[in-house]
């Protein structure tokens, strides 16, 4: 998700995946916090391919709709 988004939106996408991380932790524990955070590529320096960035941006969206914008 990061590696998809535009440098002017990495620091509110940063932002909006930590929020979302603190609900996990509450709800499911710190270590599905920390492979959610991890999964979305914050902090990760391996290659990506950014054929699917369209579609991981779309899921993305639906992600932050339904549990962000409450």
């Amino acid at each position: 998700m990061l590696v998809c988004s535009a440098d002017k939106d990495r620091p509110a996408q940063i932002a909006q995946a930590m929020e979302l991380a603190n609900y996990i932790a509450i709800d499911f524990g710190l270590k599905a916090a920390f492979d959610f955070v991890g999964a979305l590529g914050y902090g990760s320096g391996h290659p990506f391919d950014k054929a699917g960035c369209s579609q991981a941006m779309d899921e993305w969206k639906q992600i932050q709709t339904k549990y962000l914008n409450k």
